[in-house]
């Protein structure tokens, strides 16, 4: 055995294994001595992932595991079903070393399909940037649930709507209506919570205009007309029971003038009537 293949041979017994580090080779960085009965650790026949054909087309992940499963498919006929090799071991002469080999050029394979079939690497960016989409949609949604639920959205965009699903083709609700009054577009949002019983509750079921998507963070009670109209409300109600309470308590103390003046007066004619 040459100097070469001794030291690849040698590699397990100088391998180090440490808690938050990748394991390295210590006769890298440092001399070490092993033991002359040192037998390094066997590695464990264990069975492959099988991929199974994917039926979801909706999926992110669908032609990644179409294209796994295919490449799987092909792999086993031509060099035989890793698995029932593994459960049988019958008279093909497949011990451990043969069956580990085995292990080794399969992923050595896939990893080489993964890297270097253009296929699979075209429907791996896609996959990442389906999956960008859906994570920017998914933030989206969450920011737009807590603007409805604070009543601080006040518009929103025809783009942000469709994504959203608040425009339906054939829907009488969830489409586009237009203000007779103001003659702008609007929506109603197609956003819903679930009860602890199960039950879906609209989570906000006032109109939204269309425009440009628009959250006011400032202001979380209804804007507006609508916000405008309800403080005068509220304004007239709260000065015209103010002056009812005034009216009141001024009706009252004058009453209880006159009823002094009165209790004063005969106290004081009493008084000038039993000095004489």
């Amino acid at each position: 055995m040459s100097s070469e293949e001794t030291y690849k041979a040698d590699t397990n017994k100088y391998m180090v294994h440490e808690r938050g580090r990748m394991p390295y080779d210590s006769r890298l960085t440092e001399e070490t001595r092993v033991p002359d009965d040192y037998v390094p650790k066997k590695d464990k026949i264990q069975f492959v992932e099988i991929y199974d054909m994917p039926n979801n087309t909706g999926l992110s992940t669908y032609e990644l595991d179409r294209l796994d499963h295919e490449w799987q498919k092909q792999w086993f006929r031509v060099n035989g079903d890793l698995n029932m090799r593994i459960k049988k071991r019958k008279g093909d002469g497949s011990n451990d070393n043969t069956i580990l080999y085995q292990i080794q050029k399969y992923r050595d394979d896939l990893g080489d399909f993964h890297r270097n079939d253009e296929t699979y690497k075209t429907a791996h960016e896609e996959f990442k940037r389906k999956n960008k989409e859906e994570n920017e949609l998914f933030h989206k949604r969450n920011n737009i649930r807590k603007a409805l639920e604070k009543n601080t959205l006040r518009s929103i965009s025809s783009t942000d709507a469709n994504q959203l699903g608040w425009i339906i083709e054939n829907d009488p609700k969830y489409t586009v209506h237009t203000s007779s009054k103001y003659n702008t577009k609007f929506v109603y949002p197609n956003e819903y919570r679930t009860k602890w019983t199960g039950e879906k509750v609209v989570l906000n079921d006032n109109p939204i205009w269309l425009g440009e998507t628009i959250i006011d963070e400032k202001n979380s009670k209804i804007g507006g007309k609508k916000c405008k109209s309800r403080r005068l409300k509220h304004t007239k109600k709260r000065s015209k029971a103010r002056k009812a309470i005034k009216i009141k308590n001024t009706k009252k103390r004058s009453q209880s003038r006159k009823t002094n003046k009165i209790k004063n007066t005969k106290k004081n004619y009493k008084t000038k009537k039993s000095r004489r």
